[in-house]
């Protein structure tokens, strides 16, 4: 891509952050592999310790690509019936103009309600800290007769290329044990300001989240329903629907797990087409999986490309157990 078009880019990316900073969260394409990305209350859900790294590469085609790493460990404490998770996020987008990281603290909460039927409570505080690049431009400073970049911006209050906040998220489940989940959340409560002026415009809009995870055990036919745990053969699906001020996101699954293969394909559309066609297929071994996603971007408007993750999730449980939740997709 030449400078000319990424100067483009990133002036069109000043107008939509400089002027009224209309803030949407990063994402990935199945959450169902990111722990408790989609709802705090599903921190601790795998009922063990858990490790996660995933990797998101958004339309490396278009030459601004979106790159997303986030780190993540969360741990049930059986006794107590309730959880702990902690996260670190880093989204790169247009080639390092605009950075945000991310970390944030969970707290999940369980309440039993009689055997196998649970509701998932819980909180999330995060601390954002975004950085700009030296690239960053506003609408002012292009001349659109000749098309030259000028210096000089007419914003003012402009005295720092960082930002940095406190967020705080809520959400709550209701847990069917490895069989089925429904829940909501809400992201940035308090609506914080994301952008460097000082502007009740530039706020990072309140996200509503439902979603719903069903999982059939395919050993039910052998003798085996009514069991407590999953066997290594299940089919599951899942959906999810996301709105940010005029963003909207519904999100499609299923797949089929035989151990140690695992595999699945989904359709995600914003409403007024389905843009997204995305093939997943995993693997375990002990307590390591690993997942790739492919997603095909099949939208008519010609404002986006493929993209794929990568992830990565490592499970260590203790001999001794005790009741809880667990549905992991």
């Amino acid at each position: 891509m030449g400078i000319m078009a990424r100067k483009l880019i990133m002036l069109i990316v000043g107008l939509c952050i400089g002027w009224t900073c209309l803030a949407q969260d990063y994402t990935f394409s199945n959450h169902n592999i990111v722990p408790f990305s989609l709802n705090p209350a599903m921190v601790g859900n795998a009922n063990a310790m858990r490790f996660g790294l995933n990797y998101r590469r958004q339309w490396p085609v278009l030459g601004n690509c979106y790159n997303t790493i986030r780190l993540s460990y969360d741990q049930n404490f059986y006794k107590r019936m309730c959880s702990l998770g902690v996260s670190y996020t880093y989204d790169n987008m247009a080639n390092g103009d605009i950075r945000t990281n991310e970390g944030a603290l969970i707290y999940g909460h369980t309440v039993r309600i009689t055997d196998g039927y649970f509701v998932r409570m819980g909180l999330q505080a995060s601390y954002f800290y975004n950085m700009y690049g030296n690239d960053f431009e506003f609408g002012d400073q292009y001349d659109w007769g000749t098309g030259a970049i000028l210096h000089n911006t007419a914003e003012e209050g402009i005295d720092k290329s960082s930002v940095s906040f406190m967020d705080f998220s809520a959400g709550a489940a209701f847990i069917v044990e490895n069989m089925l989940s429904l829940g909501v959340s809400v992201y940035h409560i308090g609506e914080p300001n994301n952008g460097i002026i000082e502007s009740k415009d530039n706020i990072l809009y309140r996200r509503f989240v439902a979603h719903a995870n069903y999982v059939y055990d395919l050993e039910n036919g052998n003798g085996l329903f009514g069991r407590r745990d999953l066997s290594d053969k299940y089919f599951f699906a899942n959906a999810a629907y996301q709105k940010q001020y005029n963003f909207k996101l519904a999100y499609l699954g299923a797949g089929v797990a035989f151990s140690p293969i695992l595999g699945g394909v989904a359709i995600k559309s914003d409403m007024d087409e389905v843009n997204t066609l995305a093939f997943m297929i995993g693997g375990s071994y002990k307590g390591l999986q690993a997942y790739y996603i492919y997603d095909l971007f099949t939208s008519s408007k010609n404002n986006g490309s493929w993209s794929h993750e990568l992830s990565f999730i490592y499970i260590y449980q203790k001999k001794e157990q005790y009741p809880c939740p667990v549905v992991y997709w």
